[in-house]
């Protein structure tokens, strides 16, 4: 399997990418601004058809922030093509994870003439009050008292209190214990946090989501011209009536529910979505 490492000039900063496979380029982008693409290879085998295109978002991974007014999805969309460019890639798939799932739309909507279709994979957090309250409802209800503990313990810690990447990664996976049907899975998975991650996993999130609402979502979503897949796992916290609201705002597009999977489907449930979604990428080629 080959596999590309390098870095692409766009504008201010140097985006740090990964390419595994020859076939034809999807690219993938990871969910909120800050975790980087590492836990996204977990999609490596795909590349038997695809050229996976992993990335790091500006103040993500190995990606420096730069310009911080640039951090929004507005800014993601231009780094995005910016980077398309760079690597010099014709049309492109594109596949969008969580938050990375409104980023991926957004740029299928603005770049049409590129994108010959779009997976949206639990896309989140819900932009409807309610739906959001109910999201975050569920992400508390599925906490333990032991999961509490164990955020305290890091909190306390000298590491994590000094902003060290490793104390910062391990309470983000504590935060991300309810997204997990087996919490086992957390100590198998790495988020590749680095200090440009730990400059930005908690505050760069929040200026992403909200900025969105500047670009009307809803309305641009509505205006997707290529062929969409929307993706809802069964046992995600997200209200699948997000997904569905989606599925029925953008223009023809499919609804796939993985009914017993989890929020991080390419790691949990491989063979599923895999299944799911490779089928109809080929069709939407």
């Amino acid at each position: 399997m080959r596999v590309i490492r390098k870095t692409v000039p766009v504008d201010d900063i140097e985006i740090a990418c990964t390419l595994v496979g020859e076939g034809p380029p999807l690219v993938v982008l990871h969910g909120a601004v800050g975790l980087g693409s590492t836990y996204l290879r977990a999609l490596d085998p795909w590349a038997e058809e695809f050229q996976l295109v992993y990335y790091d978002q500006r103040g993500s991974g190995e990606t420096p922030v730069g310009d911080t007014r640039r951090v929004s999805f507005a800014g993601g969309v231009a780094d995005l093509e910016g980077l398309r460019q760079g690597l010099g890639l014709g049309h492109v798939q594109v596949l969008g994870h969580s938050a990375g799932a409104y980023l991926a739309a957004l740029y299928a909507a603005h770049h049409a003439d590129v994108v010959e279709s779009v997976v949206l994979l639990n896309p989140g957090p819900p932009l409807a009050p309610e739906l959001m309250a109910r999201f975050g409802a569920e992400m508390s209800r599925r906490r333990t008292p032991d999961d509490e503990v164990a955020r305290k313990t890091i909190e306390e810690s000298h590491a994590f209190r000094s902003g060290e990447p490793g104390a910062l990664e391990r309470h983000q996976l504590n935060t991300f214990l309810p997204f997990f049907k087996d919490r086992a899975t957390t100590g198998r998975v790495s988020l590749g946090f680095t200090e440009i991650t730990a400059a930005n996993v908690q505050a760069a999130p929040q200026r992403m989501i909200g900025s969105l609402a500047s670009l009307d979502p809803i309305g641009t979503f509505a205006g997707i011209e290529t062929p969409a897949l929307v993706v809802h796992s069964g046992l995600d916290p997200i209200p699948s009536e997000w997904s569905r609201f989606l599925a029925d705002t953008i223009p023809g597009a499919d609804l796939a529910i993985l009914e017993g999977a989890s929020h991080f489907p390419m790691i949990e449930d491989a063979d599923l979505l895999r299944d799911t979604v490779v089928p109809w990428l080929r069709k939407n080629a």
